[in-house]
């Protein structure tokens, strides 16, 4: 094959892996990750690197069962006649506090205090 086509295929193949980091959307996130799924299956294919066929070849469908899932919404987070809401990420550090701002600044402050006064927890005392 021409060395000049499997180079540009593999650039190519690298560009799209590039954008999926600059994706913000999860499905369109997914939808770039397939195609540089798919191009560097080509790029595998036509430089004859094994691993990087193989990798792409398993990461392909976890790319579109992601994609699958990234639609779904649970029954209970809809309501009737209103459109559906994106679904909340399964991040634990994303979670939301539902106490009140208020409420939340001063149990950060206070949080932030505790200690020797300066955020370290544990190390009243400490002298250097």
């Amino acid at each position: 094959m021409n060395p000049a086509l499997t180079d540009l295929v593999g650039y190519a193949a690298a560009g799209l892996v590039l954008a999926t980091f600059c994706m913000r959307d999860m499905v369109a996130l997914r939808w770039m990750a397939i195609a540089s799924n798919v191009a560097f299956m080509a790029y595998g294919g036509l430089a004859d690197l094994g691993p990087v066929l193989v990798l792409h070849l398993l990461l392909l469908p976890v790319n579109v069962l992601r994609l699958a899932d990234a639609g779904r919404i649970p029954p209970s987070e809809t309501q009737a006649g209103s459109p559906p809401r994106r679904s909340r990420r399964r991040y634990p550090h994303s979670k939301r506090s539902t106490a009140s701002p208020s409420s939340t600044a001063h149990e950060s402050t206070m949080r932030h205090t505790q200690g020797d006064g300066h955020g370290l927890p544990g190390r009243k005392g400490f002298s250097r």
